[in-house]
């Protein structure tokens, strides 16, 4: 998401107003639906094609912004200098990584997929070093390897038989997510935005569904979808709630909390997700992988705290400046 979408812009003394009873609420919308998205993932495939159910949810996720958007007074078509960023946002940040999540869910424990699929905020560090000029300070340093501490701590080999049942392929397909992720947001904080985040969000999702319709149509057989009153309920959650409303949820939290709250809550999802797991799908998570997630959960927690207090010292430099 765009960074001038993070807080709303009311302010006082130069200081933004946070709405925290709001955001902390939307954010725990958000961590329920995504998480509990993961073990209904895993139910859903057993109806459907991968592809077919990943055009199915987008295709619901669309409808679902637009009449957000419609109602909010927010749907207009986007600023042509802020396209390229849509198609960005659209093909790799929702296309991309949620394509190869699903595929990847056919392998995995949908409790180890959404820890994996939550390294995402680790690998923005080297990223924005590398290629937005950010500083890769001793923090976040520490962040990153505790991140991969915790990778490493889930991918044993000494406690995982990653020979067996492809395993290898779904935690290969959901770390080439995590990093198409990486590379949409990378993209998403070098845009300098021209039209309001509420009025792209249907245009992005809606692109991602352009893309994919050919794709699933062509690659998968339609007819193979077995439609029963649960599977209709399962496709609504994940389209609807997961993709749709959570989304509109997400963007209310960023406009209402400050940038590390978004940061740290990064590992409320997989929280959710592993018990959700347990509770839906009966899955035990192994101690590596109880290890991992506390490991990345850390290494998340340690770069947003290392984010803010950069964010600190820039705007204090600014005042002495002015």
């Amino acid at each position: 998401m765009p960074e001038s979408s993070r807080v709303s812009e009311s302010r006082t003394g130069g200081h933004p107003q946070y709405a925290w009873g709001l955001g902390y609420s939307l954010l725990a919308f958000t961590a329920l639906g995504w998480g509990f998205n993961f073990p209904i993932l895993k139910l859903g495939l057993e109806h459907s094609p991968p592809l077919i159910y990943t055009m199915l949810r987008i295709a619901l996720g669309t409808f679902t912004m637009f009449l957000l958007a419609a109602a909010m007074g927010n749907l207009r078509l986007p600023h042509r200098k802020d396209i390229p960023v849509v198609l960005s946002v659209g093909l790799l940040q929702n296309l991309g990584f949620i394509t190869l999540v699903t595929v990847a869910l056919q392998y995995l424990p949908a409790g180890r997929a959404v820890i994996l699929a939550y390294t995402s905020p680790i690998w923005v560090v080297p990223a924005a070093a590398l290629f937005l000029g950010e500083r890769f300070t001793l923090p976040k340093a520490i962040g990153v390897g505790l991140g991969m501490s915790g990778l490493v701590s889930i991918m044993n080999p000494l406690s995982v038989a990653w020979d067996e049942s492809g395993l290898a392929i779904g935690a290969g397909l959901i770390l080439l997510a995590t990093f198409i992720w990486t590379a949409g947001l990378v993209h998403v904080r070098r845009h300098h935005w021209h039209g309001d985040v509420w009025s792209l969000i249907p245009w992005q999702i809606g692109c991602s569904l352009m893309a994919l319709l050919p794709i699933a149509l062509l690659s998968e057989d339609f007819s193979a979808v077995q439609w029963d009153t649960s599977f209709v309920l399962n496709i609504t959650f994940s389209g609807a709630i997961a993709s749709g409303l959570c989304v509109a949820a997400q963007v209310g939290a960023m406009r209402s909390l400050p940038a590390v709250s978004m940061s740290l809550s990064s590992a409320a999802v997989p929280t959710v997700g592993m018990l959700a797991s347990f509770w839906v799908l009966g899955e035990r998570p192994l101690m590596n992988d109880i290890i991992g997630f506390v490991l990345i959960a850390l290494g998340i927690a340690v770069v947003g705290l290392a984010d803010r207090r950069q964010a600190r010292m820039a705007r204090a430099n600014a005042l002495i400046a002015l």
